[in-house]
């Protein structure tokens, strides 16, 4: 009896599982007018191309920063360790779609690696890898505008004086810009 309860109770987890992954199948799969989209964007787009109109306009890039903890102060060393969250927005005409075409998709996502992104670094950065950022998705809407936040830990060169201990106070900065 208890052998015939352990075979219905495994024919029963094999069951389960099956009707899981039938409900939730592995993958990630978009519909048939985002992958028509895509392949629309993609068909003629360089990502070494700057994403303007005319070649002698600016890119307006808007850049904000979030900071999520501070991780570590070394005051020996003159170092601050921070986790943040960088926050990039800027315009890529050639990614822009007229939703009605595409069954109203409204935004996509991209890896970084195959658009355009632009080249901020941290200037004081006291980090081997100068790019201390996690590669998130870049949100593109149907008007062109990236949206990029990429979480990172930073570690800064920051002038720390001790002279008031304990009652002082640090300020130090955290330079960003385009490495070109």
């Amino acid at each position: 009896m208890t052998d015939d309860i352990t075979k219905h109770r495994s024919r029963m987890n094999i069951y389960h599982i099956l009707l899981v992954l039938t409900y939730f199948p592995l993958g990630i799969y978009c519909g048939p007018h985002e992958r028509r989209l895509l392949n629309d964007l993609m068909s003629y787009y360089s990502k070494l191309e700057r994403p303007v109109a005319n070649e002698s306009d600016a890119i307006q890039l808007r850049f904000g920063l979030t900071l999520q903890q501070i991780m570590n102060v070394d005051e020996k060393n003159q170092m601050l360790a921070t986790n943040v969250w960088l926050n990039l927005e800027w315009t890529d005409n050639n990614l822009r779609w007229n939703e009605s075409d595409y069954g109203n998709v409204a935004d996509i996502r991209f890896p970084p690696n195959i658009i355009w992104t632009p080249d901020i670094l941290m200037y004081n950065s006291a980090s081997e890898a100068f790019d201390s950022t996690f590669p998130t998705n870049v949100v593109v809407t149907s008007a062109g505008l990236c949206t990029y936040i990429p979480p990172g830990m930073f570690r800064s060169s920051c002038p720390i004086d001790i002279t008031w201990f304990p009652f002082d106070d640090q300020s130090c900065e955290m330079k960003f810009g385009s490495w070109t």
